[in-house]
């Protein structure tokens, strides 16, 4: 579904069954709709309840990667819970709104951060993130090796570029174009498949406590 923010909804059981997911046994079932988001993007897959049986994975599963808006989504349950679902079943979804809160600000902060750091630094381009908390981290490579960055300097202008942005209080823009979701903040839009704030306001802050980068100038 597309709607975002939406936390309670209800659904049809479509197939239940079980497998191993990431080296551990899940049982699981599949919705013909859901307000769950999955594992991806950078950051955790939300938790919550089905019909208050805890929802402790949520797997994305490409079937085809030649065809990235062709998937199936496994709501995931700890292999010794008993599950009371059959196909057609009509069941009552409820995402945990503080956990999804709080990934959604690592990963808009992870947006943002990287946005910050190419207005400053054209040559520096983020290519990956990571956005589980207290561990967050956004990756970069040096589109120019003749160019060179002091560390303090960047984080000198970047630190106060990112508050002033969050006290401005954005807009976090988003589409969806052909099962691809695309944001923007500040500048060109981006793919992602997280989840995000609606505005910067709620990111509350940023810091940057170290800046690190190795012999292929990849930050």
């Amino acid at each position: 579904m597309e709607q975002a923010n939406l936390l309670l909804h209800k659904a049809r059981v479509t197939m239940v069954g079980s497998s191993e997911i990431n080296k551990k046994n899940y049982r699981w079932i599949q919705l013909n709709e859901t307000i769950f988001h999955p594992k991806g993007g950078g950051q955790p897959s939300d938790e919550g309840t089905i019909n208050e049986i805890p929802v402790t994975h949520v797997h994305k599963n490409i079937m085809d990667k030649s065809r990235l808006d062709q998937f199936e989504i496994l709501h995931c349950f700890d292999e010794g819970v008993n599950l009371p679902f059959n196909m057609g079943d009509e069941v009552v979804l409820v995402v945990d709104a503080t956990k999804r809160r709080l990934y959604s600000r690592y990963h808009t902060a992870g947006h943002l951060l990287a946005e910050a750091v190419n207005h400053h630094y054209p040559a520096l381009q983020a290519y990956q993130g990571h956005h589980y908390p207290n561990e967050a981290y956004v990756k970069f490579k040096m589109l120019d090796p003749e160019i060179s960055v002091d560390k303090e300097e960047l984080k000198h202008k970047v630190q106060p570029q990112l508050q002033r942005w969050i006290e401005d209080n954005l807009p976090v823009s988003d589409l969806i174009h052909s099962g691809i979701r695309s944001i923007k903040i500040t500048q060109e839009w981006s793919p992602c498949g997280g989840t995000h704030l609606q505005s910067l306001k709620e990111v509350i802050g940023i810091e940057i406590p170290d800046i690190s980068f190795n012999k292929k100038k990849q930050w």
